[in-house]
């Protein structure tokens, strides 16, 4: 559910009268995926939060205006530019040592989601990628990536 309000294929909010409404255009697909990480930031352990100076007002704030807010000329402004969720997400990626990190939703903020960095996971030995999942008849399906 969480991953369909984050792709704006859901509206509305679960916890409210009028519940969840589907985007009238956007049908989508979830496909459950597994993944094993060895490294992973969790930001919503406060001390792991307040490792990185981060807090959860600031992971679930307003970051998709930021690249529409237009800075005053004479100084460049903390309202616009690259969001502090995506400078933060840029500097632990740019450490080398994190597969990704799990942080609130910004959409749905009672609500965790792990943000995976994909040019992180390991490679087995046949050199690809693999994951599996059910298609809607329940058969297992299982997909390469290379």
């Amino acid at each position: 559910m969480v991953a369909m309000f984050e792709a704006r294929a859901l509206f509305g909010s679960p916890s409210t009268p009028g519940g969840v409404v589907p985007h009238p255009t956007r049908p989508l697909v979830t496909l459950p995926i597994m993944v094993s990480l060895t490294a992973v930031a969790d930001l919503i352990d406060p001390v792991e939060a307040a490792t990185v100076d981060t807090n959860a007002q600031e992971l679930t704030g307003d970051w998709r205006s930021y690249a529409t807010r237009i800075p005053p000329v004479a100084s460049p402004s903390p309202h616009s530019g690259v969001p502090p969720t995506q400078s933060l997400g840029i500097a632990l990626h740019g450490l080398g040592k994190y597969q990704g990190l799990i942080t609130f939703s910004a959409t749905l903020p009672d609500y965790k989601i792990l943000v995976v960095f994909a040019d992180r996971l390991v490679k087995g030995a046949s050199d690809y990628l693999q994951y599996s999942f059910h298609d809607d008849r329940g058969a297992m399906q299982v997909k390469r990536i290379p």
